[in-house]
């Protein structure tokens, strides 16, 4: 894990981890922390241990994904748009998600015992923390060769940036080496479609590891054209973002 402004960023989730994953907003210690107990997914991820499973599926439906990419103009990389939907579904399922019914800060709050909570504990009522950390926990294992994924939170925000909210999300690097915002726990809500975002720069652990107030510009590829920012940031500080919006910095 290395620390970044009121978050983490982690290449690797290991089992039986305790992910730091918020506190207080008046500070900037992450004082609650989740159990990664992964262990008890065990028996319904065994085809997430290694890329070949997955990648023998999408190789039967690539003409199938082209075809669908092609109907909604979208030039997204058709095996990374595969493999965020496979695993944005599979965690959907293993957490007991509801899209339509999303949970109150109160109803997590209480499965907390001494400031921790158990991943299980929190099937039903999972947030961004818990949807992306067991994302990154299979994507890390199954992505094909020359492909890479880490875990982050940090902020988020809307165009025009200008109020940063708390998130966690997931950054994929392609064997191109662009980077993309897998923001898992926020699909397209009418077909439960991945939100998969390509960053207007290399979106790096370096670019915040120093700085409290960056956020950095992205396109949604799936269903074209939308933008969102990604980042470091807190929504209480009166000081003027840094953002990183279509390759130029503006201040």
């Amino acid at each position: 894990m290395k620390k970044v402004y009121r978050g983490i960023w982690v290449d690797k989730i290991e089992d039986k981890q305790e992910l730091p994953i918020g506190g207080s907003i008046f500070d900037d210690e992450l004082t609650l922390k989740v159990i990664l107990n992964f262990e008890n997914f065990r028996e319904q991820i065994n085809c997430y241990e290694s890329p070949q499973k997955v990648s023998e599926i999408y190789n039967d439906k690539k003409q199938i994904v082209l075809d669908w990419l092609s109907q909604v103009n979208s030039k997204m990389d058709p095996y990374l748009f595969f493999v965020t939907n496979t695993v944005q579904r599979k965690v959907q399922e293993l957490m007991d998600v509801n899209l339509e019914n999303p949970p109150s800060d109160l109803e997590r709050i209480i499965k907390f015992k001494d400031n921790k909570a158990r991943l299980t504990d929190l099937r039903g009522i999972s947030g961004c923390v818990e949807q992306a950390s067991l994302g990154q926990y299979l994507l890390q294992n199954i992505l094909q060769e020359g492909y890479s994924s880490c875990y982050m939170s940090g902020a988020e925000d809307s165009p025009p940036p200008k109020d940063p909210k708390n998130h966690s999300f997931i950054v994929i690097k392609d064997p191109i080496s662009k980077t993309h915002i897998f923001d898992i726990s926020r699909p397209y809500l009418r077909n439960n479609l991945p939100r998969v975002l390509e960053t207007d720069i290399p979106f790096t652990y370096e670019l915040f590891e120093k700085t409290q107030n960056l956020l950095v510009g992205a396109t949604e590829e799936v269903l074209p054209g939308g933008r969102l920012y990604f980042g470091v940031g807190h929504s209480l500080f009166d000081q003027k973002l840094e953002v990183i919006d279509n390759k130029r910095f503006k201040k």
